[in-house]
């Protein structure tokens, strides 16, 4: 089982802290063998911590044999050499910390039986919801985005892992962005199980497409032709000049080195040897559409009550 993406923390997290989240989901499988760790500022960013003491909680990974740093292309997961990771050991050792902590706060035995089972009776009756995306970036941010948008427990799902699974079995709900919805249809029975993401693209990328009004020509690139053709709708209502295409899913991505612009979603995976003969490259970061979140948990309590009212 993958450890856990999202992760909370009363206080500020320490190095330990952040040490112990990216290890477990190292020896997990969260971060596979050869998959490249998030910026320190996204997981900065996911963790409530800084970008210091994440590049601090890495280098003890790297110190221990568990990552690799290539300087200019990041930070990469060596093959671990040991099993797995135990969840269910992962688990107990943090309970014990927790049940000591409150010993040493007073609270007997059986007021820490009484709250556990109130505790899993709250758990138990928690509506669980898959977020899908496509990559682990756009993934990581979504279902931050919908785990504080609501208050339910959020399950990430990557649509290259789903096979032969039937989501809405799993789960009561499953979160898909809008331009995702033919690709989860297959691993979908109920459609009213649906919630489909209005995600808007972070004001920052746009303002930079703006900037460019005096340029006559870019390259949006996605993974796949509907893709790129969704890229350039959207580049379109903020540039004025000609704009071209690239799927690299089809088309060699080193037809990109000596570009002036290129703008790229998070699925292209472009190569880093690549991005470096790119004069300029505009990154779509996706963020949830303020009004939409704000109705988010409505529709995530309407969706559950109507599979409830169903024979």
């Amino acid at each position: 089982m993958s450890a856990p993406l999202v992760t909370g923390f009363e206080l500020a997290p320490t190095v330990d802290d952040l040490h112990r989240v990216l290890l477990d989901r190292v020896l997990a499988g969260a971060y596979p063998a050869g998959s490249k760790l998030p910026s320190c500022r996204a997981l900065a960013e996911e963790l409530g911590s800084n970008s210091s003491t994440v590049d601090r909680a890495i280098g003890r990974l790297a110190a221990g044999g568990r990552v690799r740093t290539v300087p200019r292309r990041g930070t990469f997961v060596l093959e671990q050499t040991e099993a797995p990771v135990d969840a269910a050991q992962v688990v107990t050792g943090h309970l014990e910390e927790l049940l000591q902590r409150a010993r040493r706060l007073g609270v007997s035995a059986a007021e820490l039986r009484q709250l556990v089972e109130r505790s899993l009776d709250r758990v138990d009756a928690m509506p669980r919801i898959a977020v899908v995306e496509c990559n682990e970036r756009d993934l990581r941010k979504v279902t931050a985005a919908v785990q504080q948008a609501s208050d339910v427990e959020v399950q990430p799902v990557l649509l290259c892992e789903i096979g032969d699974r039937v989501l809405d079995e799993e789960f009561d709900a499953v979160a898909v962005p809008i331009f995702h919805l033919n690709d989860v249809a297959g691993a979908i029975r109920d459609l009213d199980r649906v919630l489909d993401l209005n995600l808007v693209a972070a004001p920052s990328a746009l303002r930079r497409l703006i900037a460019l009004r005096d340029l006559d020509r870019l390259v949006v690139v996605a993974p796949h032709p509907r893709g790129v053709d969704w890229m350039k709708s959207l580049v379109g209502q903020y540039f004025p000049g000609q704009i071209d295409g690239l799927a690299t899913d089809v088309e060699d991505p080193a037809l990109l080195v000596g570009e002036p612009v290129v703008v790229v979603n998070n699925a292209a995976g472009i190569p880093a040897e690549v991005e470096q003969g790119i004069a300029q490259l505009i990154s779509i970061e996706w963020e949830l559409d303020a009004r939409f979140a704000a109705e988010l948990q409505g529709r995530i309590d309407g969706t559950i009550d109507r599979k409830k009212a169903r024979p």
